[in-house]
């Protein structure tokens, strides 16, 4: 399962794959919550699949996880920009909180519908 999470992430830096990562974990986490709370419901004679393979295989497959690599890419060489740039943003912190706040629209734009 490690590598199956693992293989959503594939950006050319390691900061690209840990936005990717932390993108697909929460919109993952967040299908995984409902699908669980669904799973409540059934009845005691269906065997259920664990919740967060059901969650992990349909964003893997869903166009959710290419767009969230795209956007990741985006936005990570926006917020880095020229080196001299990228010095002053992080010497005032404005890089960062860019990032963050993209992170979170990325993650709400991409999310993978109720099941």
């Amino acid at each position: 399962m490690q590598s199956r999470l693992l293989s959503v992430a594939s950006g050319s830096t390691s900061l690209e794959n840990d936005v990717q990562l932390i993108a697909a974990a929460v919109i993952i986490f967040e299908h995984y919550f409902y699908i669980f709370d669904r799973q409540r419901y059934l009845s005691d004679e269906q065997k259920s699949i664990p919740s967060f393979n059901i969650a992990l295989e349909r964003y893997i497959a869903s166009p959710q996880a290419a767009a969230v690599r795209e956007a990741v890419q985006v936005a990570v060489h926006t917020c880095q920009g020229n080196s001299f740039a990228r010095k002053v943003k992080l010497l005032f912190g404005a890089s960062q909180k860019e990032l963050a706040k993209k992170i979170v629209e990325i993650t709400l734009e991409h999310r993978l519908p109720r099941p």
